[in-house]
């Protein structure tokens, strides 16, 4: 069982096991928002339903930067090459500095793009403007985005996807 953690402010920013969401309850750090009726855990003398969802109680606001990573880097550039625009699987696709780390170029959300293998290459350790390969969006730090942070699972709860900013209505 996982538990989905709010914020103070009711955004969702990550998903727990039910062990750590009964910590965040009992150190008092969190309240319950909704339970799994049919999951109980019990100790010697209390039975408690499991928590399905939770709000910290934290007084700061939760900072919402996407991490850096490769699997957030092509979630952004929707897993497309962004020289030659050709979607492919995670599996298939490369990082590429826009300016070099030969040239001093940061490993950074500004500074690298999903890339294909062959435009990689065919880049090399030039500038895009000296290989004439425009990129299609120029590299940037994402907006928050609850898709790129949180894996929800087929056997999570239904219900969360209330707490999801930008879901899809049908």
């Amino acid at each position: 069982m996982r538990t989905l953690v709010l914020d103070n402010t009711y955004f969702p920013v990550r998903i727990v096991t039910w062990q750590k969401a009964m910590i965040l309850l009992f150190t008092g750090r969190a309240e319950v928002l909704t339970e799994y009726s049919e999951k109980k855990i019990r100790s010697t003398t209390q039975t408690f339903n499991l928590p399905k969802t939770l709000r910290l109680f934290n007084r700061h606001r939760t900072s919402h930067k996407v991490k850096f990573s490769r699997q957030n880097v092509f979630w952004r550039d929707n897993f497309q090459c962004q020289y030659c625009f050709i979607k492919l699987p995670a599996s298939k696709l490369t990082i590429d500095h826009v300016v070099p780390q030969s040239r001093e170029g940061g490993t950074d959300w500004e500074n690298v793009v999903a890339c294909c293998p062959d435009c990689n290459v065919r880049k090399g350790s030039q500038l895009p403007n000296e290989a004439n390969m425009p990129l299609k969006n120029p590299p940037r730090v994402p907006k928050w985005s609850p898709q790129i942070c949180l894996r929800v699972k087929k056997e999570d709860p239904d219900d969360w996807n209330d707490w999801f900013p930008n879901k899809k209505v049908s």
